[in-house]
């Protein structure tokens, strides 16, 4: 998937495209994510590494409904991910945050309230960090801006915000709800080493997600791979200086 950074002017009317035609985003469930239209200069999206070792992020939570029954997965495989969780979820549910740091899961920052524009980039990013460290005692360090949209200039904010922007290298498009076969595909036809895997864990109905977890993490096992919280997979980067 080829990806680009776009003007303001061009993402909107590129946004407003994606809402009229192809069906990508429901206006009524403004929770589903969509694809990313951004791949950028700047953006951590995978690690350069021989080695077979992946990324499990997921999105949109936490929710209570979705986010245990992922960490119940998680937990029974012996696997860690990272979680880009929303402030306003984690302020509803301090309890799961503290979950994912007790079993040793990264919790990442998505935004307060998914504004896709970002129109309060900064005051989000600082309120959804605040919510993780008042449950948790730790700081966000990655960020994963709502759909994978950002521009030049908000990406400029967000490093001199002292976070790293995370997009992704394999779309599992759970937010489409293909179904649990076309999950499991979407993920294992397209891994490589390195890759970073989108995945979600709340915004709207995951109970594939959940049901394709498991397939995903032994399919990718039986190929050889093993599992990374993004800053573990960032310290295997044969381009970091």
């Amino acid at each position: 998937m080829r990806i680009y950074v776009l003007s303001r002017r061009k993402l909107v009317f590129g946004f407003l495209v994606l809402i009229t035609v192809g069906g990508l985003l429901d206006v009524a469930q403004r929770s589903l994510t969509i694809p990313s239209l951004v791949r950028a200069p700047g953006t951590y999206y995978m690690a350069h590494t021989k080695e077979k070792v992946v990324a499990l992020t997921f999105d949109d939570g936490p929710d209570p409904t979705d986010t245990p029954d992922v960490l119940d997965i998680l937990k029974e495989k012996g696997v860690r991910a990272s979680f880009f969780v929303l402030g306003q979820a984690a302020q509803s549910n301090p309890y799961l945050l503290k979950r994912l740091v007790k079993e040793g899961h990264e919790i990442g920052n998505h935004s307060f309230n998914h504004d896709y524009q970002q129109r309060r980039l900064v005051q989000e990013m600082n309120q959804t960090d605040q919510e993780v460290f008042a449950a948790t005692g730790t700081h966000t360090y990655f960020y994963r801006p709502p759909g994978g949209f950002l521009s030049k200039d908000q990406l400029e904010t967000i490093k001199k915000n002292g976070q790293v922007v995370v997009l992704w290298s394999v779309d599992s498009k759970d937010w489409s709800n293909p179904g649990i076969k076309q999950i499991v595909n979407n993920v294992i036809k397209n891994v490589f080493p390195g890759a970073i895997i989108l995945m979600h864990d709340g915004g709207y109905h995951r109970i594939q997600t959940v049901k394709a977890l498991g397939p995903i993490i032994d399919a990718l096992r039986e190929r050889g791979y093993r599992f990374a919280t993004l800053s573990e997979l960032k310290m295997l980067d044969s381009e970091i200086k």
